[in-house]
């Protein structure tokens, strides 16, 4: 699982953790950096940085769409915006109603 900068920000921004555990989980997922060393750098137990971890890769599990979905977001003049969008919402009924049937 991949956990890079964006989906991290939405953990942390959603989770609200402290700036302290927040700086420790940047390092670990964004910084490449090894528990241990976090661990003894904060003073903390090891165990407590695996929850970190652990906390993180649960909620990035939580934001996994279903296979064969994607995520877009638009941006540009609101009126190609709402089109768009009601495009998508009859797109959606339509394959609600397929999946129905």
């Amino acid at each position: 699982m991949i956990v890079d900068e964006p989906i991290l920000e939405r953990v942390l921004r959603e989770r609200r953790f402290d700036e302290r555990t927040a700086e420790i989980a940047r390092r670990l997922f964004l910084g490449d950096e090894p528990p241990r060393k976090l661990a003894k750098e904060y003073a903390l137990l090891d165990k407590r940085i695996y929850a970190i971890r652990a906390e993180v890769v649960k909620q990035v599990k939580e934001y996994a769409l279903p296979a064969g979905w994607s995520e877009v977001t638009l941006k540009g003049p609101a009126d190609a915006v709402r089109a768009a969008h009601a495009l998508f919402k009859r797109r959606m009924r339509e394959h609600e109603q397929a999946s129905r049937d």
